[in-house]
């Protein structure tokens, strides 16, 4: 049973004049040190971190009740092949606890410059609030 959908897109050139005016404020305020390890890894930086952000609106869009929950809740990790995966804690984590004891979140990310695209379902088995 689907509990979230989220959907963000994103002018890469928004985030890219964020990181000129905060160059590292920026990156620790939205990003995981495993995240900004991964973009900084990248040929494609700025259309990297474009996509993390996008990743992590998606996510807070399909857990809906996004009282309290901070940027570092929401982490992205990418397996040995890129694909993106979420790991949630905190806040994050209790918010959509709240909706499913059980839940599994898929999520997809692309780009066409200037553009980046994310999508979020998060599904249950157990839905408590349906």
């Amino acid at each position: 049973m689907i509990v979230g959908i989220g959907i963000d897109i994103l002018d890469i050139r928004r985030i890219e004049r964020l990181v000129l005016k905060f160059p590292e404020k920026f990156e620790t305020r939205i990003c995981t040190r495993r995240e900004i390890e991964f973009c900084r890894a990248r040929t494609q930086y700025i259309e990297s971190l474009s996509k993390m952000f996008s990743m992590k609106e998606a996510v807070l869009k399909a857990i809906s009740n996004v009282s309290g929950i901070r940027w570092h809740d929401i982490e992205i990790l990418h397996d040995s092949r890129g694909k993106p995966s979420v790991n949630l804690s905190g806040v994050a984590l209790r918010n959509l606890t709240e909706k499913s004891e059980t839940f599994q979140l898929e999520v997809s990310t692309s780009d066409e410059p200037p553009y980046v695209v994310s999508f979020v379902v998060i599904y249950s088995r157990n839905s408590i609030n349906t």
